[in-house]
C-alpha cells in the first residue's frame, strides 16, 4: 500500500465519520435527559476521530512534499 492510498483509506473513514455525525445531529432535537449525554458524548468521539483521520489524511498526503 503506498503512502496515497493509506492517505485515501484515511480520508474514506473520515466522510463515514461525518456522515455518521450528521446522521446523529437531528437526535440532538429528540433526546433528553441521559440520553442526550450519551448521544452528545458519542458525536464529540465521532467528531474527535473524524479529525484525526482528516489531520493524518492531510499529513500523508503531503509527507512529499517540500
Amino acid at each position: 500500500m503506498t503512502i496515497e492510498e493509506l492517505a485515501e483509506e484515511y480520508r474514506g473513514q473520515y466522510e463515514v465519520l461525518s456522515a455518521k455525525i450528521d446522521g446523529l445531529r437531528p437526535l440532538l432535537y429528540v433526546y433528553t435527559g441521559e440520553d442526550l449525554y450519551l448521544l452528545r458524548k458519542r458525536i464529540k468521539i465521532y467528531y474527535d476521530m473524524a479529525y484525526e483521520c482528516k489531520r493524518i489524511s492531510k499529513m500523508l498526503t503531503d509527507y512529499y512534499v517540500d
